[in-house]
């Protein structure tokens, strides 16, 4: 009978994923997300711009609210003369899509993001359309922007 116990016992923890059931879905990817990543790669409409953003970390950051809002901040070492990446802002999950888009407050802008990797890769891809930060031209920011960072 210790026997079976203790197989069923571990064959329940094997099958258990490491995620708290006490959490939220939001509360839970917010822990995934919060962290400082540095860029991998950056790409516009299948085009490498990486090297517009030199030594990029993005830090997230907040402490969960259900339906709460958090904050990032970008830093490199230059940034290009216009930008659909604002370096500093607040962001929620969206509702109903928590695990797959978050919306940049200042200007509503839908991102999705992927976490791979054992959560150690975040890709986040978008498509803009509006001018951009940084006051330059509205031509070179838009259309499909992919950001891929790691811890």
């Amino acid at each position: 009978m210790t026997l079976l116990l203790l197989a069923v016992t571990s064959f329940f923890y094997a099958g258990c994923d490491g995620d708290d059931p006490s959490k939220s879905e939001e509360e839970t990817q917010l822990d995934k997300l919060r962290s400082t990543w540095n860029l991998q790669s950056v790409e516009n409409d299948n085009v490498s711009r990486t090297d517009e953003y030199p030594n990029m970390t993005l830090t997230i950051s907040g402490t969960f609210t259900s339906g709460g809002t958090y904050n990032y901040t970008s830093d490199a070492d230059s940034w290009p003369s216009v930008s659909p990446w604002k370096a500093i802002d607040t962001w929620k999950f969206k509702s109903g899509n928590v695990l797959n888009t978050i919306t940049r407050i200042s200007d509503l802008q839908d991102m999705d993001y992927t976490l791979s990797d054992d959560d150690n890769t975040l890709t986040i891809a978008f498509t803009y359309s509006g001018p951009g930060f940084n006051n330059a031209r509205t031509s070179s920011v838009t259309g499909a922007w992919t950001f891929v960072f790691t811890k």
